[in-house]
Order: C-alpha cells, then sequence, then structure tokens
C-alpha cells in the first residue's frame, strides 16, 4: 500500500512492506526515509505528528550532512 501526503511544502510517501510503514521524502534535496514507529498508521495519525516527522527529517538530514563533512576531512 502506498500514500503520499504534502505538509507545508515537503511531500511525504508513506509505504507498508509487510507489518512495517516507511516514509520517504526529499529534504534539502536529498533522499530520506525513516520508519514509522511500530502500530503508527498514516492513514489515521493527526496532523500535528505529522508536522514533528517534517522536523525530524530536516534533522536527520543535517546531521547526516555534517557525518559526511566530518569523514571527509
Amino acid at each position: 500500500m502506498t500514500m503520499t501526503q504534502t505538509i507545508k511544502d515537503t511531500e511525504f510517501l508513506f509505504q507498508k512492506l509487510g507489518n512495517t510503514w516507511y516514509i520517504f521524502a526529499e529534504v534539502e534535496n536529498e533522499m530520506i526515509y525513516s520508519t514509522l514507529p511500530e502500530g503508527m498508521d498514516p492513514r489515521t495519525t493527526k496532523l500535528e505528528l505529522y508536522e514533528v516527522i517534517e522536523d525530524h527529517m530536516k534533522r536527520v538530514t543535517s546531521y547526516q550532512k555534517r557525518r559526511n563533512a566530518e569523514a571527509a576531512a
């Protein structure tokens, strides 16, 4: 099952594989993904949680960029 949501200017793709939901997003020109917590279903989740997810995905992207910069140094 696949579903797409747009929050602010970020489009999220949700994909269910087996019993696990995954969230995919493009943040700052990088494709990132994460698993949703066990038992969370994006079809029944409130909008406020999507905003938290968006902020989390942005932090993951900046953390990965810092790690890559440190590894290159």
